[in-house]
């Protein structure tokens, strides 16, 4: 019953401040995407806002009152989620794969990270030159919320590595088709731990997560936070709640990508239960490391909250039927009522 109040508790949280802040506080941004003097940049922001919105949302569970008392997430989570969807998108329909294009491009995050750094010429090698000074703001924006943590110096280490990764991430899996398995690969034999034992695809899935940053910038509104408890946060989220995320999100656009001809890393598991087993294996790893939290509790809702939410996406409808609801089953009754509630959510 206590699970059940609890997370009765923050989808209360989620549907009367969060979803209503993330959509008035993207308002200005939009109002910016809109001024962008290229037309085809333009095009890509406002889709960005249009069809990721769903990504502030789910980031907004950090930025809930019983999280954020102080409301000084949101300040931070929506600059900085928007400037990784329009990248997103500005890299995966734009002209150019070249790898020193995406990573000067993919700079403006790093920059957005760090409130000492400089801006960058972030179109210096892209073939549609700049953006009305829209990415300069976002970073800007990003940078003037960091400030305002008390603790961000006891997680600047971990918050800035999870960057790296992700930026990372962007460069290579965007690049030369040709190029881009084995660049990944070599990237997960350097980076990774083999003590977690994952497939490369696990690891890559895992830094194109941004809610390790979100779950830092939480322990950052104390002034001091236990060295103790940033590593234990760290370990959560990087890699298994990143690799249960973003996996979740593949497994959801298999046919989508595979008519697109697009990278999907749930496709490198040799079927689709070994798909499933990988998954299930990352989420009761989840399970593990949160049994040593004080707010254990609210980091299993999230990773429930993920299994309901993605699986309750349409596109599901196109996969097999028994692989999907043995990944639902695994979050028992919390996952099925957020996904009973996300299926009324994206109802027309």
């Amino acid at each position: 019953m206590a699970e059940w109040a609890d997370s009765l508790r923050w989808a209360r949280e989620y549907f009367r401040y969060v979803r209503p802040a993330v959509a008035n506080g993207l308002t200005p941004l939009r109002e910016r995407a809109e001024a962008i003097p290229h037309p085809e940049l333009r095009s890509q922001a406002l889709s960005s806002l249009n069809t990721k919105q769903f990504h502030c949302e789910g980031g907004g569970v950090f930025a809930a009152p019983s999280r954020d008392p102080d409301s000084r997430l949101m300040p931070f989570l929506l600059p900085y989620q928007t400037l990784c969807d329009y990248l997103d998108t500005v890299t995966d329909r734009g002209p150019s794969q070249d790898p020193a294009n995406l990573r000067l491009l993919h700079q403006a995050l790093i920059d957005a990270a760090d409130p000492d750094s400089v801006h960058h010429d972030y179109y210096a090698l892209h073939p549609y030159g700049e953006d009305g000074g829209y990415a300069q703001s976002l970073v800007d924006d990003a940078r003037k919320a960091l400030i305002a943590f008390p603790g961000f110096h006891a997680v600047r280490r971990p918050f800035q590595r999870l960057v790296r990764l992700y930026v990372d991430l962007q460069v290579y899996k965007h690049g030369p088709e040709e190029a881009r398995v084995p660049a990944l690969t070599e990237w997960f034999q350097r980076e990774s731990d083999p003590g977690d034992q994952l497939h490369w695809w696990e690891f890559a899935a895992a830094t194109g997560s941004t809610l390790g940053l979100f779950a830092l910038l939480n322990l950052a509104q104390d002034p001091n936070p236990s060295e103790s408890l940033v590593q234990k946060i760290t370990s959560l989220y990087f890699p298994w709640m990143g690799a249960l995320h973003i996996l979740l999100d593949y497994y959801v656009d298999q046919e989508e990508d595979r008519l697109g001809g697009d990278l999907n890393f749930v496709t490198y598991y040799a079927a689709p239960q070994e798909a499933v087993f990988g998954i299930r294996r990352i989420y009761h790893a989840i399970l593990a490391e949160v049994a040593a939290l004080p707010d254990g509790a609210f980091h299993q809702y999230v990773s429930k909250g993920l299994l309901g939410f993605y699986l309750s996406d349409q596109k599901t409808r196109r996969l097999p039927v028994s692989p999907t609801y043995r990944l639902l089953a695994s979050g028992g009754s919390i996952s099925f009522g957020i996904y009973l509630a996300a299926l009324v959510g994206r109802s027309p």
